[in-house]
């Protein structure tokens, strides 16, 4: 079983680093795919301007 540390930093990571907002949602899952794609954790969530990108640092 994993620690409890490594399992809190896995749910609550440290910082997020935005990379775009967008202003429907297939197009925040294209580009979340793309940069799963490249090998990064990629966070979509709706804002008040449309849908958010993020990558998880």
């Amino acid at each position: 079983m994993p620690k409890l540390s490594r399992v809190l930093s896995r749910l609550f990571p440290a910082s997020v680093i935005p990379v775009s907002v967008l202003p429907n949602e297939a197009e925040a899952r294209a580009l979340a795919a793309l940069l799963v794609a490249q090998g990064q954790r990629a966070l979509i969530h709706r804002t008040a301007a449309g849908f958010a990108v993020e990558v998880l640092a």
